[in-house]
């Protein structure tokens, strides 16, 4: 970045014609990717980003399980939604903020500061006496968690050219997927031993990521020189308005369908808004007023970051919604317990994995990304399609090979989005870029959640008539089929009865998936305009580690 507000100006004028250069179509290079040799600094940064992405992810879902326990034990039971959610509000409010401070003060400080609050937080709430202290510590830990998510992407983009990025995205999403798997099954562990550890397991994986991170992770930027100068240049008043759009937008979105009606004044004014405010930021964003933006205009007039962002909304919604709703068919029409329908579901849970290290390695080597974008939105497509057919007589086999078919678009289209907008915007957009790539995949995994759940529930409710028991009604009706699947009770009904529950699942899981098979369909198509960028294998950037002597030469801002 330029070392003063006035030639940040510039750069943004250069950078929006660089932009427009490279979104006209280029040939692939016929070149084979070089070999580059590789230090110990350089796999011990790697490592301590594995480990924070292991910590992170484990955070995410050791909750799931343990979430229940942990409000009945604090009487928290009317702050169960703010318990599961404030998370989610701060990791993802925070990330356009890291973005662009990230381009100002370099990566190494803010990514220790990351990690450190995420500990900070994780200890809070461990040590939590009442469940607002436990919500205290969850936002602290979410203003980690989100900026970890952006500057773990970020250092892995300084540090190789972006044809062997998804290969590294590769190895990092293996393992954070291990530790997701894992999650549920030790927080359902340390529920019942003690919950504080659901929280506390995480403090010795960041801390030996802290003890990695503090002498090797030596990045080098271009210092301003001075802490007013460097202080100027971010975007206090965006990232303000930026904040309140989302929370309400968010708040929206989670509260609706559970704590109140769609159709209420506490889900349509935070809606109405939020999305208003959200306007307002991106026109802030393209205004005089605002010098250097966190997010900006210039990655949306590009059709291929354009059409990239929405690719990865799509296929982040998508994986929310097969891991929300998968088991649900059979905790419902196969009448499974909820540690049988996660056994169940690891066929797309497992697989999935060393499908996205494959595309990786394919990224690499063939620096082609379209064909693996139609054969992932393509397989996708054609899983939703086949689970729509899912009753309570398919098969093992059936339901086996679909899953398979659906991780083979899930790890097709994961990590090769990513790529793919930071090679067709400037060098000088690498972090926002890549921050607004990790609030695009946040905000997908909430719709991800929010669109199939009222789906869901519009369709129990339209076909409640064909149950006959009022009590069961009762109990189905408005969002209650989603526990009600997994509580036991379909296999303590009559024969009759459990049938007419399972005609009601049938037709609301049926259309659930032809609309995730509609919209997996749309990115499909969505693909073709996509224009054939070179993914180059040389390495331009700011930000690379440090040269030994020069290490010492370097300054902080008085």
């Amino acid at each position: 970045m330029t070392p003063s507000i006035s030639n940040a100006e510039n750069a943004v004028r250069k950078s929006s014609l660089e932009v427009s250069s490279l979104d006209k179509p280029s040939a692939p290079s016929e070149n084979a990717p070089q070999r580059t040799s590789r230090g110990l600094q350089f796999w011990l940064i790697i490592l301590s980003g594995c480990l924070v992405d292991a910590s992170t992810a484990l955070d995410a879902t050791i909750i799931t399980t343990a979430l229940p326990k942990i409000t009945a034990q604090l009487h928290g039971e009317e702050q169960y939604v703010w318990l599961a959610n404030t998370y989610v509000f701060a990791c993802t409010a925070v990330m356009p903020f890291v973005g662009q401070t990230s381009n100002i003060f370099g990566r190494r400080m803010p990514m220790i500061i990351s990690v450190i609050l995420f500990s900070i937080g994780n200890a809070i709430a461990g040590g939590a006496v009442n469940s607002a202290m436990l919500i205290g510590g969850r936002v602290v830990t979410g203003l980690g968690g989100g900026g970890i998510f952006v500057l773990n992407d970020l250092i892995i983009c300084d540090l190789v050219p972006v044809r062997e990025r998804a290969k590294f995205l590769g190895i990092r999403i293996a393992i954070a997927t291990i530790f997701t798997i894992l999650g549920p099954v030790l927080g359902g562990v340390l529920a019942e031993t003690s919950w504080r550890w659901v929280f506390l397991i995480n403090l010795p994986l960041a801390a030996i990521a802290l003890a990695i991170m503090v002498p090797f992770l030596r990045l080098k930027h271009k210092r301003e020189p001075t802490w007013a100068k460097a202080l100027a240049r971010i975007d206090y008043l965006g990232n303000f308005i930026f904040v309140g759009a989302i929370c309400g937008v968010l708040f929206g979105l989670i509260m609706g369908g559970t704590q109140y009606a769609w159709s209420s004044w506490h889900i349509v004014v935070p809606l109405a808004v939020g999305f208003a405010g959200w306007a307002l930021f991106h026109a802030h964003q393209a205004s005089p007023i605002c010098k250097e933006p966190s997010m900006p205009p210039a990655l949306f007039k590009n059709r291929t970051s354009v059409v990239c962002l929405i690719l990865a909304f799509i296929s982040n919604s998508l994986l929310e919604w097969i891991v929300y709703f998968l088991p649900i068919y059979f905790q419902s029409l196969k009448r499974s317990s909820p540690l049988q329908s996660g056994v169940n579901v690891l066929p797309f849970s497992v697989f999935y994995v060393p499908i996205a290290v494959v595309t990786g390695g394919l990224m690499s080597k063939y620096g082609k990304y379209k064909p693996i974008h139609l054969i992932g939105f393509g397989f996708t497509a054609l899983a939703c399609g086949l689970l729509s057919l899912l009753d309570d007589s398919t098969s093992k086999v059936q339901w086996v090979f679909w899953q398979l078919f659906l991780a083979i678009g899930a790890g097709f289209t994961m990590i090769s989005i990513l790529p793919v907008i930071q090679a067709s915007s400037p060098d000088s957009y690498t972090a926002t870029a890549t921050s607004t790539f990790a609030f695009v995949r946040n905000f997908g995994f909430v719709w991800g959640i929010t669109i199939p759940s009222v789906i869901f529930n519009a369709q129990v409710n339209r076909n409640m008539h064909w149950i006959s028991d009022s009590a069961v009604r009762t109990q189905l009706s408005n969002g209650g089929a989603y526990g009600y699947a997994g509580s036991g009770a379909i296999n303590q009904l009559d024969p009759a009865a459990r049938t007419q529950v399972y005609r009601v699942y049938g037709s609301a899981l049926e259309t659930l998936w032809q609309a995730a098979a509609a919209m997996a369909a749309v990115a499909f198509f969505m693909v073709f305009l996509e224009q054939n960028l070179e993914l180059r294998m040389d390495l331009d950037t700011e930000f690379g580690m440090e040269e030994k002597e020069k290490r010492n030469e370097e300054r902080l801002p008085k």
